[in-house]
């Protein structure tokens, strides 16, 4: 027994076998995109290490309470919106009194906050 499907049924299951195609893409290209922000941040302590090596005996801390968005992306960790919010949050706090006063900044997490500690320093503002 021989099924004819009308060109009505084929188009619609057409239809759907490429919803479902692109579906399927679709979600293998988020999966990949948050796998690799799963190593980037894994990878903090690395980058950190790496960092701090380049600089050697020249390392010298940057003041975030005169650092500009340029230079904190320049540290390992920090990418443009982090920067962007640690300059807001200096401005919308009249700058920084302590170092830890970082952790309050959204995108600087426990990794982040511990790589920067011996990077950056706090020079009060007056």
């Amino acid at each position: 027994m021989k099924i004819v499907l009308k060109r009505e049924e084929r188009s619609l299951r057409s239809k759907i076998l490429f919803i479902k195609i692109i579906f399927i893409l679709f979600s293998l290209v988020v999966i990949w995109q948050q796998s690799a922000s799963w190593v980037d941040a894994g990878d903090i302590e690395t980058e950190c290490q790496l960092y701090k090596e380049r600089a050697g005996s020249n390392l010298k801390k940057i003041d975030i309470n005169k650092a500009t968005e340029e230079q904190l992306v320049a540290l390992p960790g920090i990418g443009i919106k982090t920067a962007r919010a640690i300059v807001a949050y200096r401005e919308a706090i009249g700058g920084y009194k302590s170092l830890e006063q970082l952790r309050l900044v959204r995108g600087v997490g426990d990794k982040v906050y511990g790589c920067l500690k011996d990077i950056v320093t706090v020079v009060e503002s007056h």
